[in-house]
């Protein structure tokens, strides 16, 4: 059974008000004490000299606190050996607090992977650089200011953090916090998501945000449905989280617990039983595909997808584009297990982050391949085609990678659209997907299909003849008619498939 999360416990949307004014992260402390050094002194590093000797080349640092009341402004506070052995002194210092704050970074890295490895040997082999490529990742698809994972000590009392993007290494040394009394780490945990568009609503932060934000995501971190910490991404701006970055954030706590256990054994989407978060996903997934309608005046569009498992690898979407022009997207991802739904869920929410922007098709593709590769945890192949065209004229631009297949058909007969000469996405950092022009006629149906049907015997003929037939019936519904020549067709294998006409 699909659990359903309560809209009062998944968002918090507090009063509208004018968004705080959030102050500067605090300056790192290194850099505040060479500040202070050079105040102090007069005088400054010279970066630009290498050492001689072990010695520190310095400069004079005119400042208007060491110049006050000074006759001879350019003359240091300090004589300059003096300067040099304090500065030589100081240096060692830095040196010894960076070597100790690296290995602060990387054991708090271990640590974390530690908590994950329930009934698992732990092999040590995660690094503070990957945990942090995954909160980077995050930020940057939800489009975040700073993120934090926090793991939980072993009485499930404390949360500690392990690792911050976007905030000062400095947190590292935090004390714990309290679990108790912590409402946004706790629903997470209940919820698996929380969305908070507001952290600062009414006169009590009633969601102890570890972190002085507006606004921010929470997701549970698990392993074997079991808590072991959270994620946080945090906005320096009240906004209204939307559903895909929602899922973005928990596809990353997905990842983060894959990475920190590091083991065969905790690949939850190794199999085709998907566990509770895929079931959610792929709920989400359905409910969130649009429904066929008329897009424009003059443009009917409809979209189909069918699967023999509970979970769907591919998905299609529509829209008409700031600019006017129409847009349509079908994808599927290689992997038909449920770890395939995720591939696709993370296409898709690429998709949508980036075709707000003005983007020629290959474009667009490249950028959806880009944030595939950049949170790549194995062989997330994903075959997508994507186009736009003007509804005035009929004249669009397509481009396609993978084994998605698409035609054109009229009452005459039908041509293909695209080549299937392509690599999926993510085979490579970059994109081989071209730009093509087509021209969509009135009375004309373009049909993009997966490799759904061709599994189950209905080639490229057969699918170009029903839509033909559809259109010298004057059928409006040209995808429906498809579906009712094809009900005997057995459901082996994941179809999906959408239809643009033009009347």
């Amino acid at each position: 059974m699909t659990k359903t999360i309560p809209n009062y416990l998944r968002i918090h949307r507090g009063i509208e008000r004018q968004a705080p004014t959030t102050s500067e992260p605090p300056q790192n402390l290194i850099t505040s004490f060479w500040n202070t050094y050079s105040e102090a002194t007069g005088w400054r590093i010279d970066s630009r000299a290498s050492r001689k000797n072990d010695m520190l080349e310095l400069l004079p640092a005119v400042t208007s606190e060491t110049t006050i009341g000074r006759e001879d402004e350019s003359t240091p506070v300090v004589g300059r050996i003096a300067a040099t052995r304090l500065a030589n002194a100081a240096s060692k210092l830095t040196e010894q607090a960076l070597r100790t704050q690296e290995c602060l970074r990387q054991r708090e890295a271990e640590l974390a992977s530690s908590a994950a490895m329930i009934g698992v040997e732990y092999d040590g082999k995660v690094s503070a650089d990957q945990i942090e490529q995954s909160l980077a990742d995050a930020m940057e698809a939800c489009k975040c200011d700073a993120a934090a994972l926090y793991m939980l000590d072993e009485d499930t009392r404390y949360l500690k953090t392990r690792s911050v993007v976007g905030l000062p290494n400095e947190r590292l040394e935090n004390p714990p916090r309290e679990l108790r009394g912590s409402r946004g780490d706790l629903e997470a945990m209940v919820q698996d998501v929380v969305t908070i568009d507001n952290m600062t609503a009414g006169s009590i932060d009633t969601w102890n945000s570890p972190e002085p934000f507006a606004a921010g995501i929470c997701v549970a971190i698990k392993v074997d449905d079991i808590p072991i910490g959270t994620l946080w991404l945090f906005r320096e701006t009240i906004t209204e989280f939307s559903g895909a970055e929602s899922a973005v954030a928990r596809l990353v706590a997905t990842n983060l617990s894959l990475l920190l256990r590091q083991s065969s054994q905790a690949d939850i989407f190794e199999g085709t039983q998907p566990n509770q978060s895929v079931q959610e996903i792929a709920q989400w997934q359905y409910e969130s595909l649009p429904v066929g309608s008329a897009l424009a005046e003059g443009w009917r569009v409809d979209g189909m997808l069918e699967s023999p498992e509970s979970w769907a690898t591919g998905w299609h979407h529509w829209d008409v584009l700031p600019d006017g022009s129409i847009m349509l997207a079908i994808a599927e991802a290689s992997d038909p297990t449920a770890k395939g739904a995720m591939h696709a869920a993370i296409a898709r929410a690429a998709l949508a982050a980036h075709s707000g922007y003005r983007h020629t098709p290959a474009q667009l593709i490249q950028r959806v391949s880009d944030t595939l590769w950049q949170t790549n945890t194995g062989e997330q192949l994903v075959s997508l085609i994507y186009a736009h065209l003007d509804p005035e004229t009929g004249e669009g631009v397509v481009a396609s990678a993978g084994t998605i297949s698409a035609l054109i058909s009229s009452r005459y007969g039908y041509r293909p659209l695209v080549s299937n000469h392509s690599e999926p996405l993510n085979t490579s950092m970059d994109s081989n997907a071209a730009n093509h022009d087509f021209n969509l006629l009135q009375g004309e149906t373009l049909l993009a299909y997966s490799k759904g049907f061709s599994a189950a015997g209905a080639d490229q003929m057969t699918l170009g003849g029903h839509i033909r037939t559809a259109m010298q019936l004057e059928d409006r519904s040209p995808l429906a008619m498809l579906r009712r020549k094809l009900t005997k067709l057995p459901l082996t294998r994941e179809r999906g498939a959408l239809t643009l006409l033009r009347i």
